[in-house]
């Protein structure tokens, strides 16, 4: 069975809905070449408010959009910056791969692990959270929330000072939403006045599924 991809969904479910992919551009207002980005490998993830639109269009939920462009994305790769001599690697997740089950208004703490691959030290920096909570206002003025986010304790969090060659481990402690699905918090590692360290890179994130079937899971794990 082939692996459904960004692009092969958006051009099914245009035929579905009985769209050109023109007509699809002109109400999403975005150009046919920014709608071909979309899917291509190792492009940039979009902006919330494009894919907002996109899957507005199409009549599904925008986290189903995202979900399919993180799937396609590289598993972290190396990036570098600015400073042609400063670069990061991912190593691993440390806890909590993506996919892993996690129950509705769970606590939990997620690590990633970092190597400094290039010749510059990284004093001063730190994980900044990119999430934008996704919201469509309604003709009555009335807000509409679309999905549960994935609250961190903070929206920044101190990558400790990293030597080249070494790694380094960062935590961020969440809470999942009280509703099930697929969430996912998305951060990129920062200078102290705001500035993207890498950025071109895709960052680093955490993907969880909130279902009340982790509680059997956790309960299968423990027994003998």
């Amino acid at each position: 069975m082939a692996v459904e991809t960004f692009d092969t969904y958006v051009r099914g479910r245009s035929k579905d809905l009985g769209l050109s992919l023109a007509e699809l551009c002109r109400r999403a207002g975005m150009s046919r070449q920014t709608l071909y980005s979309l899917g291509e490998a190792g492009a940039k993830l979009p902006n919330l408010n494009t894919v907002v639109a996109l899957a507005g269009v199409l009549e599904v939920h925008p986290m189903r959009l995202l979900h399919l462009l993180f799937d396609a994305a590289p598993v972290h790769p190396r990036a570098r910056s600015a400073n042609r001599g400063d670069r990061s690697g991912f190593v691993r997740d440390v806890t909590y791969a993506d996919g892993e089950l996690v129950l509705p208004g769970d606590r939990f703490t997620k690590t990633w692990e970092l190597q400094n691959v290039g010749t510059v030290p990284w004093e001063g920096r730190f994980l900044d959270c990119q999430d934008e909570e996704l919201l469509v206002y309604q003709r009555t003025g009335e807000v509409l929330h679309l999905a549960g986010n994935l609250m961190p304790t903070t929206t920044r969090v101190a990558v400790p000072d990293t030597a080249p060659g070494e790694k380094a481990q960062i935590s961020m402690r969440f809470t999942a939403p009280g509703t099930p699905g697929t969430v996912l918090s998305y951060w990129k590692m920062a200078f102290t006045d705001g500035s993207f360290c890498f950025p071109p890179a895709r960052g680093v994130w955490v993907k969880v599924r909130v279902s009340n079937l982790a509680r059997a899971a956790v309960g299968a794990s423990m027994e003998p």
